[in-house]
């Protein structure tokens, strides 16, 4: 019998998590805060809890320590600390940046976040200003680099959404020869609430005045930076493989399906004939999340080629990956027989 086979000679029953810890397998769209990030951000919210642009003593320690937080993050990804500019998130920080540059042409790379598309629109020009992509090697920046000093410009610039990528791969500014990098700690296992800008030195962008900063979620990003860039080679290894091994899975039991095992976490799949939002209520109710496009953008329809987005984390076994790679295939095979059927009747 083929792998299929034997998961239909099992109690279909038995695949389900009744009663059991439901398998959460959408990191990519929202990650937990980790214990230290907890702990970094706890005095903040009602210790030191001071305004940090107020000018009495208790609030100037607190600037001095945003500063410090600021250089924290200059330093792990190449910059001068004035060039850290604090956002609500990573969408905020992808808008600012399409917005702060010149106006011009912008080029956004396919695989980009929805909200550089959306912040691009009606931004029109003839001079290439701004080049968005959340490539993880150099070869973009180096070669826009070359193009500049044929024609002894300082345009276009590279921006680089590494929301996803900063925990698994070298995201620095010179690592990219990029100019502008957006984060967003909610992706990092960081509050959320907080991302970042980080410019290259001698770029400039305009933006609107910017509010008090969140001192508590601006020390949880730090922490969580830390956690992730330390861990980063180990769970690179560790996620690739169990990944990897998802994908193999399904693979074998829906030969048709497209799988492509993308950045080391995630599994992109479609099954054809299987709309994605149908699938991914179907994998809900068998106790299994995941995605079918970015989460902030759920409220619009995904088109039927869209992906079923498997993204896993710090927190998933090989155990519970194997479990999930099993209700998968399962619940496809019963969606599509479920389907076969209406086809049928009607």
């Amino acid at each position: 019998m083929n792998f299929l086979t034997n998961l239909f000679a099992k109690d279909p029953t038995s695949l389900k998590l009744r009663g059991a810890r439901r398998i959460f397998l959408d990191y990519a769209s929202a990650t937990p805060v980790l214990p230290e990030v907890l702990v970094a951000m706890e005095k903040y919210w009602s210790k030191d809890f001071y305004n940090p642009n107020a000018i009495y003593e208790e609030g100037v320690k607190v600037k001095m320590e945003v500063e410090k937080f600021r250089k924290q993050i200059a330093e792990m990804f190449g910059a001068a600390p004035e060039n850290v500019i604090f956002t609500s998130g990573g969408t905020e920080a992808n808008v600012l940046v399409i917005k702060g540059v010149k106006p011009g042409k912008i080029i956004i790379e396919p695989e980009s976040h929805p909200s550089v598309s959306d912040a691009a629109k009606g931004i029109t020009g003839k001079e290439l200003v701004l080049v968005s992509s959340v490539t993880i090697d150099n070869k973009l920046g180096r070669n826009i680099r070359e193009e500049r000093k044929k024609k002894n410009s300082s345009y276009p610039l590279l921006h680089i959404d590494a929301s996803q990528t900063a925990q698994y791969f070298n995201t620095t500014l010179e690592a990219l020869a990029c100019d502008l990098i957006t984060l967003d700690a909610a992706k990092l296992y960081g509050p959320k609430g907080v991302g970042a800008i980080i410019l290259r030195r001698g770029v400039k962008l305009e933006l609107p005045p910017l509010g008090t900063p969140p001192v508590p979620l601006i020390a949880g990003f730090v922490k969580a930076l830390e956690v992730v860039i330390k861990d980063r080679e180990a769970e690179f290894k560790r996620l690739s493989s169990i990944a990897g091994e998802f994908a193999d899975v399904v693979k074998e039991a829906l030969p048709h399906a497209e799988v492509e095992h993308a950045l080391p976490n995630i599994v992109n799949i479609s099954v054809p004939g299987i709309l994605p939002e149908y699938l991914v209520l179907a994998l809900d109710r068998a106790g299994v999340m995941a995605s079918a496009g970015p989460a902030c953008n759920s409220n619009k329809p995904e088109p039927p080629e869209t992906p079923v987005r498997i993204s896993l984390g710090r927190f998933t076994t090989e155990s519970e990956a194997k479990k999930a790679a099993e209700i998968f295939c399962l619940t496809c095979a019963n969606v599509l027989k479920s389907l076969h059927k209406v086809e049928i009747n009607s």
